[in-house]
């Protein structure tokens, strides 16, 4: 997905606007980003309506309710959601109580519970992959970060995910460095 996003950014100079688990994964769970230009295409009011679904799920960046328009950072804050999700094996909808996935995720790192925080299929790995699963919680939380100017850039994300698992670096199954995509 960070590959995908990177391309997106830098090569292609789109804002995907809608990031959800939906349109980034595919049915094998494979990261495939779709639906990735159709902002462009639409209306206004239609575009400020899917800008507002994303939010109801849960992925929408905060100051997304003001800006009404998606950027590269707003697209970072809904990487971040998703990777929570993964992480977490909780839908962004699931959390209750008025709080939303990532500061529920935080408030159980704040307390030192981390390990509370990880699905429980992850933790069945967790003396082989615990390190891996630390970093990329903090990198989560980095791209959920409440102020968008701290929010890391998609090369950046990449580069620390390559870093994390470094047997990624290269098995994107494109040689090309280009994302798989579905429009």
């Amino acid at each position: 997905m960070a590959r995908g996003l990177v391309n997106l950014h830098t090569q292609q100079n789109i804002v995907h606007g809608n990031l959800t688990s939906n349109n980034v994964l595919d049915d094998y769970l494979s990261p495939k980003i779709g639906d990735y230009g159709l902002s462009r295409l639409m209306t206004t009011a239609a575009n400020l309506n899917v800008v507002a679904t994303a939010g109801a799920l849960g992925y929408r960046a905060p100051e997304l309710s003001k800006l009404k328009k998606a950027n590269t950072k707003t697209d970072m804050y809904s990487l971040g959601v998703i990777m929570l999700e993964l992480l977490t094996g909780k839908s962004p909808e699931e959390v209750a109580d008025g709080v939303d996935l990532p500061q529920w995720v935080a408030s159980i790192v704040k307390e030192e519970w981390t390990n509370e925080v990880f699905d429980l299929e992850l933790m069945k790995d967790a003396t082989a992959i615990g390190d891996e699963l630390l970093n990329t919680l903090k990198l989560a939380l980095h791209c959920v970060d409440p102020t968008p100017s701290a929010r890391p850039e998609a090369q950046l994300v990449l580069q620390q995910l390559e870093q994390i698992r470094p047997e990624t670096a290269t098995s994107s199954g494109d040689e090309g460095g280009g994302p798989s995509t579905r429009e």
